[in-house]
């Protein structure tokens, strides 16, 4: 992508207001880190135990917590400031990234803190994922909402794509290589949402 694509002067493309190009990039970022986690904490999981089954349970307890709470996190995304939300859960994967670089670094080798952590994760995660679908449409006069909706996607695809050959790549170099990125990734996607102004 050009950087032209994200600095528009067409007032219909919704790369043309600043918020948005924010809350976009940060999309992106939690992204990439969410996908690289999942991959570093598999692959360190299985190196730990050498049991597959664990690798099912890793899926089970980062999805379970959206399943119960998809009634109470939506009225919450729809009660209180979406940004804020999001600042909470993103900050709440920071400190969970920051605890698996821990357990990474001091060669932690109990599996059941690192479900724990997973659950706090699945948890954020699932109170951070309506309230960045719907801060998206709030961030863009009317004209841009289309172009807004069309592209708000192309973040968490691009993550999708490109996170987990970046985990598996960087767990190759070391599990702790792997937890910083995706905790540097977090902290940088904490930084440009506290840099997103007022909804518009």
């Amino acid at each position: 992508m050009s950087l032209s694509f994200f600095t528009s002067t067409d007032p219909q493309k919704a790369f043309h207001y600043p918020s948005y190009r924010k809350f976009w990039l940060s999309v992106l970022a939690v992204g990439l880190s969410a996908q690289i986690m999942s991959v570093a904490v598999a692959w360190q999981v299985y190196d730990m135990t050498g049991n597959p089954l664990y690798l099912g349970l890793i899926g089970l307890v980062q999805f379970l917590p959206a399943l119960i709470l998809v009634l109470v996190t939506g009225l919450v995304a729809d009660k209180y400031s979406r940004r804020a939300i999001m600042m909470i859960a993103v900050g709440v994967e920071a400190a969970c990234a920051a605890t698996l670089l821990w357990f990474a670094i001091t060669g932690f080798s109990d599996v059941a803190p690192i479900f724990l952590v997973l659950l706090t994760l699945g948890i954020s995660r699932a109170f951070l994922s309506p309230a960045e679908a719907s801060l998206a449409p709030n961030l863009v006069p009317a004209m841009a909402l289309p172009n807004a909706i069309a592209v708000n996607a192309t973040a968490w695809q691009t993550a999708t794509i490109a996170g987990p050959m970046a985990g598996g790549l960087l767990y190759g170099i070391s599990s702790s290589v792997a937890f910083g990125a995706a905790l540097a990734l977090v902290l940088a996607a904490l930084v440009l949402i506290m840099g997103i102004e007022k909804p518009v």
